[in-house]
């Protein structure tokens, strides 16, 4: 597939590096030397310098014969008008990306009047997984599927666990899972998707998806002392910090957020007037220590520097707070480091990497794209995928047991079409067309479903 990208900065550079993996012919569009040289030193790809909205430019990238096009600069207006510009010009799909609320109030009518195919918002991705996890605070991430109808936590099984032990035949037969599922394991290095015979050990990190209910009797049955978030601090007002302090507000948490300049300090108080807003040094021990960081349920480091939120995320350890998230676009510092569990970060690169893989893996027709989300775990060496059975394959109307799917690939959830009701799927299950279907893989690369069989 032929892909240009405007903008080679975090966002771009990243999804450059991941859809540069899977073989695509990608053209990157940046206007400043150094960082377009940055990233063709470390990627088989094409390059131009020069400016997205530049008609020439846009010609010289042939975008005529573009298959997607995608705008990732740090300035919303300059991403929209390259996408129309390209549009224009013959890309096929355009996504743009947009952060000001102002425009994605109402995405579906900014997307008609001006054409653009989609619209990616980063920041708003990662405020709403933010969010997720205050649900279960204890839960290293929280996923959703479904518009939200099944969530996946994970979750380490500590010494008095009721799963340890214990096989995942003898927590099915019990009736323990009952609603939910096992999905993913993850034991030292090793990364792999449980069967049946599989002894789950104590220290392993387990991903449990499941309804509601279902979910919050198993996480309640392995937590042995239940935190409630109910205030949260956040340090930075950043496009995320605005667009979790919105979504926190609504759901009645109660929001104190630290911001050093004093513009942004006032825009999103005049924005927020319920949340209480300190103009102060956020990343000073001493001013977290009297501000009493250490009665808050949960603090959240979304400064722009990453070692800034690794060091507010200390200090917030070493008082004692229970729910620390950190915003780190960087992951091999964490990895070099050590020092900050990977699972209680969280980085908008990823989230919108996520989106428009999804939508280059997903084949289209007139019942919409085949993929309708995609979520990469565990370091992205899992993938969550939720097809969307839109034509005729293989696998429809075949019970599962009769199928012969690949290693370490589980078909874990099937929709009755796409507002239908949701089920665990087994052994007897069928696939229809119009249905919705989870698969999780350590496989990379599944377009359509049938990438499930051997």
């Amino acid at each position: 597939m032929n892909i240009v990208i405007v903008g080679a900065g975090k966002i771009g550079s990243y999804l450059t590096s991941q859809l540069s993996e899977e073989n695509h012919n990608i053209l990157v569009v940046e206007k400043y030397k150094d960082i377009l040289d940055r990233l063709l030193a470390f990627n088989d790809v094409m390059g131009i310098l020069g400016d997205g909205t530049d008609i020439a430019v846009l010609k010289e990238a042939d975008i005529g014969q573009c298959d997607i096009f995608v705008a990732l600069t740090m300035q919303d207006d300059t991403n929209l008008i390259a996408s129309v510009m390209a549009k224009s010009l013959g890309a096929k799909y355009t996504i743009a990306r947009v952060r000001d609320p102002k425009y994605t109030n109402d995405l579906g009518f900014l997307r008609k009047c001006i054409g653009v195919d989609n619209i990616v918002n980063p920041e708003y991705y990662a405020a709403k997984e933010i969010q997720r996890t205050l649900k279960y605070p204890m839960a290293h991430s929280v996923d959703s599927f479904f518009r939200g109808k099944v969530n996946m936590i994970e979750l380490e099984v500590g010494k008095n666990s009721v799963l340890k032990d214990k096989s995942l035949y003898e927590l099915n037969a019990s009736g323990h899972l009952q609603g939910a599922l096992i999905c993913i394991a993850k034991f030292g290095d090793d990364i792999f998707i449980p069967d049946g015979n599989h002894v789950i050990k104590e220290g392993e990190l387990l991903h449990i998806a499941g309804e509601s209910d279902a979910l919050i009797r198993i996480y309640k049955s392995e937590i042995e002392k239940e935190e409630q978030i109910n205030n949260v601090m956040i340090i930075g007002a950043s496009s995320i910090a605005y667009y979790l302090t919105g979504l926190l507000l609504e759901r009645n948490f109660n929001v104190t957020i630290i911001e050093i300049d004093r513009k942004k300090a006032y825009r999103i108080q005049e924005a927020f007037p319920k949340a209480v807003v300190i103009n102060t040094d956020g990343t000073d021990p001493e001013i977290l220590a009297e501000e009493r960081i250490n009665n808050y349920d949960a603090v959240i480091s979304l400064t722009g520097i990453d070692q800034e939120n690794i060091l507010i995320s200390l200090v917030a350890r070493r008082l004692g707070v229970k729910k620390i998230t950190t915003k780190v676009d960087n992951a091999q510092l964490l990895k070099l480091t050590g020092i900050l569990n990977m699972d209680d970060t969280i980085t908008s690169k990823r989230s919108a990497s996520d989106f428009v893989m999804r939508l280059v893996r997903s084949k289209e027709n007139s019942n919409g794209f085949s993929i309708k989300n995609l979520y990469r775990l565990e370091d992205e060496n899992v993938e969550a995928i939720e097809f969307n059975i839109i034509e005729d394959s293989y696998i429809i109307g075949k019970r599962l047991k009769d199928l012969k799917t690949k290693a370490n690939t589980l078909v874990a959830y099937i929709q009755d079409g796409p507002y239908g009701e949701v089920a665990v799927a087994n052994g007897d299950s069928k696939i229809k067309i119009g249905d919705r279907v989870l698969v999780m893989t350590t496989h990379k690369g599944f377009s359509e479903i049938d990438d499930i069989l051997e």
